[in-house]
């Protein structure tokens, strides 16, 4: 199977043209459909026109979305605090050590963990630690280097592709990706899965994508959609990722030991199969507006889905990974961040910049926020 990023490179039409065109080319030539999993690489992952590899700004409270990141830098804090601990057991075993990232947008994240460990190890580890992005894209990889280098904390490299690396001993960090990645869409129709995709109905000139169904053809998917409940009303859609063991084999290959988390929006299966999500999950975001027609306007919105991490945790088995049940952001950092508080509770300084970090600290632990919205998830190697 292919990269995402050489899926979406592999387009006929101008780069210049609008991606509703590409989209709309490729409809044509799949006979009226594609994959929803398709669309999104297109919308999202077109090297010029996609959402997330344009160059404007996605992320914080005056674009479509803020993260834990976003919030300052209190969430890398706490991240370094833990994984500091890692580190150092992973350093008895191996020369240098690593930290990955995968979607690491600006790299606020990196300078916030990579500066506090450099305070938190000893010189002589700090100097063993690499700290890897994974960037697939060109654009986003040259931007990435640029701000880094000018920073000049620790060794941090960007690099387009994890399965280059081997022999590594570290800690990975997801924040977010998974329920970026593009997934496939099903629809139940006469107690048959069939395939939701994308279709277009044209008017003149005008385009407009539609909701399209088909059988399903992927093997994957039939396997997947086997194990579904029988007694779903007629109607009922999911959603089902299928990039997922691609994306394990990769980490599994690069690593030799490992602790990993990925944090993200996402729900058990029992939960993504309940009667209230007979809809799914699928949805779009703009201006931190929720968009109803996730098919509206590609490659200006943002497109996702809860995670299904019992799917995840499956996937992940079969690469022999050892996985948590996935906990609330509010439980995670709340024990992760201990020491830290401990540190600020016995210094005794309450100055501007303590005070700023707690209440950082607040807004990603409160529930009605970030601190039960996300949920993070633990696989070690």
């Amino acid at each position: 199977m292919k990269k995402m990023s050489e899926q979406a490179t592999e387009l006929k039409a101008n780069e210049n043209g609008h991606v509703l065109d590409l989209i709309a080319g490729e409809i044509e030539e799949g006979n009226g459909f594609i994959s929803f999993e398709r669309f999104m690489e297109l919308a999202l992952y077109h090297p010029q026109l996609g959402y997330y590899t344009k160059n404007i700004k996605r992320v914080g409270k005056d674009a479509d979305f803020i993260t834990s990141v976003s919030v300052g830098k209190c969430y890398g804090l706490i991240l370094a605090h833990h994984f500091s601990t890692i580190l150092k057991t992973f350093s008895n075993f191996s020369k240098e050590v690593v930290v990955v990232e995968l979607g690491a947008e600006n790299g606020d994240l990196a300078l916030d963990i990579m500066g506090e460990l450099s305070m938190l190890l000893s010189k002589d580890l700090f100097g063993r630690l690499n700290y890897i992005i994974v960037e697939p894209f060109s654009f986003k990889r040259q931007a990435l280097k640029a701000r880094l280098s000018s920073e000049r904390i620790g060794n941090i490299s960007v690099i387009s592709d994890l399965e280059k690396e081997n022999n590594l001993y570290g800690v990975l960090i997801g924040n977010e990706v998974l329920d970026a990645l593009p997934f496939r869409r099903v629809r139940l129709r006469d107690k048959k899965w069939m395939e939701l995709g994308v279709g277009i109905n044209r008017d003149g000139e005008k385009k407009k994508l539609i909701e399209a169904e088909k059988c399903i053809q992927n093997e994957s998917l039939i396997s997947r959609v086997a194990d579904f409940p029988k007694e779903l009303p007629d109607g009922f859609t999911a959603e089902v990722n299928i990039n997922f063991k691609q994306l394990l084999s990769g980490i599994s290959s690069s690593f030799v030991k490992l602790e990993g988390y990925f944090v993200d929006y996402g729900s058990s299966h029992d939960e993504l199969m309940d009667l209230s999500r007979s809809e799914g999950t699928v949805r779009a975001y703009s201006g931190h507006q929720y968009v109803k027609n996730v098919l509206l306007s590609p490659g200006s919105n943002d497109i996702t889905s809860n995670v299904d991490f019992d799917w995840f945790r499956a996937s992940a088995k079969k690469h022999e990974f050892i996985t948590n049940e996935p906990i609330d952001q509010y439980r995670f950092l709340t024990n992760a961040a201990e020491p830290w508080l401990l540190k600020i509770e016995k210094s005794g300084i309450q100055n501007v910049e303590n005070m700023k970090l707690i209440n950082q600290f607040k807004m990603l632990i409160h529930p009605t926020t970030m601190g039960r919205a996300f949920k993070v998830l633990k696989f070690q190697k």
